[in-house]
């Protein structure tokens, strides 16, 4: 009982520890044949993993959002008339929100590919999913996406969807295909894919990326462009009347020269009056349609691609020394771990004794 009883004391010396040390390593040398064993089989396991290995194909893209203002000044309450708000910088996270949302999804399956038909087959037939799926459940044997995906389809349909979305976003259960992270120290946004395939990895980087600088670029901005369209319409229609009424007094003028008479100073008044309001009012219009212009592209954000994947990407490699030696490290730190543990409450129970 004495050789253990410095082991556990509240207050050590140099000595004390050195040989504490001693012990440990003592126990851990004479428990070879369990280290051994406990290498042998991680060993076995990282070499099974290594010839189970499939390759996979990382397609990173990478986007920084500018191009937006947070002043508004005496614009915001001009264009508030006309039902435009300037509403400063997009929120990064909401950015990434978008993307993952299942409007940006169903698009991003719909996608034309060749020779799947969209991207949604595509993702299908390399993994073999329906196959998986119909040992469980028949109503997906030879299930196969039409053209158009929407949450409109067939039972079916919305279940596969459903399926897609947590294998590409993941879930509590599944590793996701694609990430999307902001790195806020620099404001780069960064979208990536790992796939079995290739084309698929690109396919779904550079869809993804571009749905959502079309959500945020265009598709956000219709009412405002609409807006500006109705303004040049407008103002194209006052000018043309205006150029009329204008020909209509030289007409009117040229018609009654020489001839004196009140009533006809009066229509020549009237004639002179409508060209000089739709002068100005011409003039307003235009003016309201370059500021509505000038705030679009200011609160318009602006997508920019730093760096897009192409083919051809290499594809992850695994190597049979390297699992080996992965293996012969984890096995060893397991095993040293359980001796001392098992030596710890061996002399625990000793010491209670």
């Amino acid at each position: 009982m004495q050789e253990n009883t410095y082991i556990y004391s509240d207050e050590i010396t140099l000595k004390e520890l050195i040989l504490k040390l001693k012990y440990f390593v003592s126990e851990v040398i004479k428990s070879w044949l369990i280290i051994v064993t406990f290498c042998m089989v991680s060993v076995i396991a990282f070499v099974y993993k290594h010839y189970c290995f499939e390759p996979t194909f990382k397609a990173e893209l990478r986007f920084v959002v500018e191009g937006q203002s947070n002043s508004s000044g005496g614009l915001s309450s001009l264009l508030g008339s006309f039902g435009i708000k300037k509403g400063g910088k997009v929120n990064p996270y909401k950015i990434i929100e978008v993307g993952k949302s299942m409007d940006i999804l169903m698009e991003l399956l719909s996608q034309n590919v060749e020779p799947e038909g969209n991207i949604a087959n595509a993702i299908l037939r390399e993994y073999d999913l329906i196959t998986m799926w119909s040992e469980t459940n028949s109503e997906f044997e030879n299930f196969k996406f039409k053209e158009e995906i929407s949450s409109s389809g067939s039972e079916v349909e919305r279940n596969v969807i459903k399926r897609l979305r947590a294998m590409i976003w993941g879930d509590k259960k599944v590793i996701p295909l694609t990430n999307f992270e902001l790195e806020e120290d620099t404001g780069i946004y960064t979208i990536s894919t790992i796939a079995k395939n290739e084309q698929i990895s690109i396919w779904i980087t550079n869809t993804l990326y571009e749905k959502i600088k079309y959500f945020f670029e265009e598709e956000i901005f219709l009412n405002q462009k609409q807006l500006a369209d109705i303004l040049t319409m407008k103002a194209d229609s006052i000018k043309t009347l205006n150029e009329s009424k204008i020909r209509q007094l030289a007409k009117f003028e040229d018609s009654n020269r020489g001839v004196v008479s009140n009533q006809i100073r009066v229509t020549s008044r009237i004639l002179s009056q409508e060209s000089s309001a739709l002068s100005f009012a011409y003039a307003e219009i235009i003016k309201n349609k370059e500021m509505t212009d000038v705030n679009l592209k200011d609160i318009q954000p602006l997508f920019m691609a730093i760096d897009t994947p192409f083919s051809p990407i290499s594809p992850t490699v695994s190597t049979a020394l390297i699992e080996i030696v992965k293996g012969i490290i984890l096995g060893g730190f397991i095993a040293v771990i359980f001796v001392l543990a098992r030596r710890i409450l061996r002399d625990a129970m000793q010491e209670n004794d």
